[in-house]
């Protein structure tokens, strides 16, 4: 097995903070002498190209600060070293030299910033939101519009004709041709970041590999028709997201090694020397979030690095450079005296900074007592946030990231909610009691350590509660300012866009809605109750959606026109719950509804087949948590485990194990109990009986034959 040892070195702080694909490294003329430069997209809108020799900065050109950068790419000649810096800022691009002559200006005239660009010859891709295009010497030549986000865009130098593929919110990669999408290639999570393998496509030139927001990567290879994968990376550690990819060999075998990095600041070295799939050689845990990810030679041209730029602009190197040198069985630092200089350097430094800010002051103090008007001014600061929801566990990943240093967060929430804390996190967590007079039903505080830039927590929704999540970020800068971030948590919280078909024979719930709504109408209504909803209802006259339920595996199928909706599902609550929504939104409208249901006996016993095994699951697991203690006792007082059966020395043998697995299990119980309970609802409800009087019989019965599903299930149909 190969060993890696990287060692981390850092090179400089830029002003502003670094967006993803913002980075990248030039061609170095000289191998043997030469190092990598380094160009670097600030969101302040500075264009920097610079070089770095013995940990000394060196720039070569810097621009003014302008619109905020969004992407970074290099381009040129075909066949040629890419060394010309192109830069996508708002809705324009610029090209730079290697000298830091603009040589080219583009002004897209699309309204929408581009979030992604691709550059292959004389060819430019861009993509904004929703709108992709193609422009050949400027000209534009293809436009295709999309209902979902786009994320990433990469194009597959075929020999014939380059390809372009981009990668959506609703977790599809497309292919395209022209001005049409050749087909839909469905991945395990919302792809965050793509790659050509090998940064050339592979042998085939066709293969892309991508990273997912849920912290997943895959490989795909694309056809004309259809696309194959080739293999993929689950993540049941439940790291944080895909940041950044590249291909490099670092582990210097021959073979382009593969390199990952990840939200939280870690970076993955992946080799594929003996196999086809990726084996993980190396982790590096760093503690900020790592937005750019390059393989190369920069800091010394005698040894390889990785250079890892952070969303607060830190860029550091994790250079292959010993740190230390054994000669002769004595140790000797390396470049001692080079680092007292740097020491002494930095000294220096500070003190100037530590001069200027006194001055500063003063000069603030003595501006506010001769002018009483004078009012301080709040620095702008950048979050981004995300919450999105994870198809592992069922919970939605809620992140939180600040250019500067958070104080405290707050969240508040006005509909019932868990929210668990990450063990990462540098925060410490409080609950507070909520008034739900204040319309408060979660009140959590998080209290920040020093320099603490990211907050990660999960929250754990009830599908049928909805409302709005609010957080109030606070940053350490004086004046004291918060900005607030808010998202939806929808009715339908747990379902998840599926591009799987229905099959036709599968018993199902019907509800059918019929009255005067226009197309719009129904699709905001549908777009409240569900994420990954177009924005705008598409040009055809009839719709239809998809959705699984992540945590029951349930689905429902939603077709809708104009005065006229048909829901399918197999879970009545579902049904149940879209039937509520809809009635009050028709209501706020003052819209006469008509609605006719079609349920199903035998989608009760698919709904509970799905729940019961869940819930012997933790049930057993608490007897075994419950038996550990008793059964140590035993042991410690002399009894030989040999007097116990083979089932309850399995259960000391793993009791670590157990109790890990327990921690959660008291909630995962009341979530599945309370999915059945709801399910009794809203069964009778469809049928005019109110029986939540029956439901501690019920709870009862459920005690006694959870692991009799089917003596369950009759009791449950018989109440």
């Amino acid at each position: 097995m190969l060993e890696l040892q990287l060692n981390r070195v850092d090179y400089l702080k830029t002003i502003s903070s670094i967006p993803t694909k913002c980075m990248r490294l030039l061609s170095r003329e000289n191998v043997k002498k030469d190092t990598q430069k380094l160009a670097l997209g600030e969101s302040n809108g500075s264009v920097q190209l610079f070089s770095i020799r013995k940990k000394d900065t060196s720039t070569i050109f810097k621009t003014a600060p302008g619109k905020r950068i969004n992407r970074i790419e290099l381009g040129g000649r075909l066949g040629e070293i890419p060394d010309r810096i192109f830069v996508a800022a708002e809705n324009e691009v610029k090209g730079y030299s290697k000298k830091g002559k603009q040589f080219y200006a583009f002004d897209t005239n699309i309204n929408e910033p581009i979030r992604c660009m691709s550059i292959l010859g004389s060819s430019l891709y861009t993509c904004t939101e929703t709108t992709y295009t193609h422009y050949i010497e400027s000209k534009e030549t293809d436009t295709v519009t999309f209902a979902a986000k786009m994320n990433d865009i990469v194009i597959l130098p075929l020999p014939i004709q380059a390809m372009p593929v981009v990668a959506c919110q609703d977790r599809l990669l497309r292919p395209l041709h022209k001005s049409s999408v050749l087909y839909d290639a469905e991945v395990p999570g919302i792809p965050t970041t793509l790659i050509l393998s090998n940064k050339n496509g592979g042998p085939t030139k066709s293969e892309v590999v991508y990273g997912t927001s849920d912290g997943r990567l895959g490989q795909l290879e694309i056809g004309s028709i259809s696309a194959n994968s080739k293999w993929e990376i689950a993540n049941p550690k439940h790291l944080s997201g895909i940041s950044a990819i590249d291909f490099y060999d670092i582990l210097a075998d021959g073979v382009p090694d593969m390199i990952v990095a990840r939200e939280d600041g870690t970076v993955e070295v992946y080799n594929f020397e003996t196999t086809d799939e990726p084996v993980l050689k190396f982790t590096f845990n760093g503690t900020e979030s790592i937005t750019n990810i390059e393989g190369g030679v920069v800091g010394n041209p005698n040894y390889d690095e990785l250079i890892c730029c952070t969303y607060q602009g830190w860029i550091f190197g994790l250079t292959t450079q010993p740190l230390q040198n054994d000669l002769g069985g004595e140790v000797v630092t390396a470049q001692n005296d080079d680092l007292k200089n740097r020491i002494e350097d930095l000294k220096n430094e500070i003190d100037e900074l530590q001069r200027r800010l006194i001055v500063a002051r003063e000069r603030y103090q003595e501006a506010i007592k001769s002018d009483t008007r004078a009012l301080s001014t709040i620095r702008e600061f950048r979050v981004n946030d995300r919450f999105e929801l994870n198809r592992d566990d069922a919970t939605y990943n809620l992140m939180i990231e600040s250019e500067i240093p958070i104080d405290n967060v707050l969240l508040q929430c006005d509909v019932i909610l868990d929210v668990l804390d990450v063990e990462k996190n540098s925060a410490v967590m409080s609950f507070s009691d909520c008034d739900p007079r204040d319309n408060n039903a979660v009140l959590v505080t998080y209290r920040c350590q020093m320099n603490t830039t990211r907050l990660e927590m999960h929250v754990r929704t009830i599908e049928g509660h909805y409302g709005t999540l609010q957080l109030y970020i606070t940053s350490k800068i004086q004046p004291r300012c918060s900005m607030l971030r808010r998202h939806i948590i929808k009715p339908l919280s747990l379902h998840q866009r599926s591009s799987s078909a229905i099959d036709p024979n599968k018993r199902m719930n019907t509800m059918k809605i019929t009255g005067s709504f226009s197309y719009a109408e129904i699709h905001s209504w549908i777009q409240f109750c569900l994420a990954d909803v177009p924005e705008r209802p598409p040009i055809e006259k009839e719709n239809r959606l998809v959705y699984t339920n992540i945590f029951l595996q349930t689905q429902l199928e939603c077709i809708y026109k104009q005065d006229e909706a048909i829901f399918r599902s197999e879970n009545v609550s579902t049904i149940s719950i879209l039937k509520d929504v809809m009635s009050k939104k028709a209501t706020e409208k003052k819209i006469t509804l008509d609605i006719s249901y079609e349920l199903s006996n035998e989608t009760i016993a698919i709904t509970l087949g799905q729940i019961l095994p869940m819930i012997a699951h933790y049930k057993t697991l608490t007897d075994k948590y419950n038996l550990i203690e008793p059964l140590q006792e035993l042991i410690m007082d002399g009894s030989s485990d040999n007097i116990l059966t083979p089932e309850y020395r399995q259960v000391l043998t793993n009791a670590e194990s157990i109790r890990e697995q327990h921690k959660q299990t008291p909630v995962h119980l009341n979530r599945l109990c309370s999915m059945v309970a709801d399910l009794f609802i809203d069964k009778h409800k469809f049928e005019g009986t109110n029986v939540k009087a029956k439901i501690p019989t019920l709870f009862e019965k459920l005690n006694t034959s959870f692991t009799q599903p089917q003596i369950f299930i009759d009791f449950f149909n018989s109440l």
